[in-house]
């Protein structure tokens, strides 16, 4: 017990939390404070009426312990505590302590893989439903998950990718939306949530998305070509050439990145070309240094 001298009132404050966490069934803060109350009478010099007064607010504070469901199974007696006897008492909660601690960690972990499994059938279940073109009770089935499993980390990330994958995009885009609520920088979200807007032909959506995915994650250069193939989509040629060009820079062994360069390149001469008029200097009006 190492020897830290205590105030009467820094004992007397360490009883009233240990009630009050009896009072909350919080065992394990219980009896540390309890242990830090005990520790604090034999470290520390406190004599007459505060001696006095701390045993009376320690004698209840044990009735509350002793009054504990778990306390009443494990200590049908009580546990016990004798004037004089401070040193063992202290060394009791303490063991205590570290017993119940193992003991509730050991429970806690069983009962989390029990949650687990079950949220797995309910996904595997949820996932036949899907391939035996019963969607509706598949959606059915998701809602209820992300609902009750709310606690799980990353749990609608994990519905919006597995519609995903099932070609669901109009129902995936809810979930992922709350995903990325929750943890802006869920790069598995972002990218699902692109391809729903891709396979939805969301254009605007999906370049939104991107620009999303850049702010949290940063750029990269898949997010550059998809923009670029989003860009091409609508014949915006120079936006086209600037991001194929990001890409390329990023690796310059983007094949893709290339040929969109190329496709783009002559489109937007061509434009500048018209737009200055004829014998009249060529004068680009895009930037292709990006």
């Amino acid at each position: 017990m190492t020897r830290v001298k205590m105030t009467a009132k820094e004992i007397r404050e360490d009883i009233a939390r240990a009630r009050a966490y009896a009072k909350k069934n919080d065992y394990l803060r219980t009896l540390k404070c309890l242990a830090s109350a005990i520790r604090g009478l034999v470290t520390s010099q406190v004599f007459g009426a505060e001696k006095f007064e701390i045993h009376a607010h320690l004698d209840e504070a044990l009735r509350d312990l002793n009054k504990m469901k778990m306390m009443c199974k494990l200590f049908p007696q009580g546990l016990k505590y004798e004037k004089g006897k401070e040193k063992a008492f202290y060394q009791t909660l303490m063991r205590l302590h570290k017993k119940l601690g193992e003991a509730m960690e050991k429970a806690r972990v069983a009962k989390l893989r029990k949650r687990l499994a079950v949220l797995d059938d309910n996904l595997i279940k949820a996932a036949n439903l899907v391939k035996t073109d019963n969607q509706l009770e598949a959606r059915k089935l998701y809602s209820k998950i992300s609902e009750y499993f709310q606690d799980i980390e990353g749990i609608n990330s994990d519905i919006g990718n597995r519609m995903t994958t099932f070609g669901m995009f109009a129902e995936a885009v809810p979930y992922l939306h709350k995903a990325l609520e929750v943890q802006n920088n869920d790069a598995r979200a972002h990218n699902a949530l692109i391809l729903c807007y891709e396979g939805m032909h969301e254009i605007e959506k999906a370049m939104a998305a991107i620009k999303d995915a850049m702010r949290w994650l940063g750029p990269s250069e898949g997010l550059y070509l998809r923009m670029a193939k989003l860009h091409f989509a609508r014949r915006e040629w120079g936006e086209v050439f600037n991001n194929a060009k990001a890409a390329l820079d990023r690796n310059p062994l983007n094949t893709t990145a290339e040929k969109l360069m190329k496709r783009a390149e002559p489109k937007i001469f061509s434009a500048t070309k018209k737009a200055s008029g004829k014998g009249k200097p060529v004068k680009k009006t895009h930037d292709l240094s990006f």
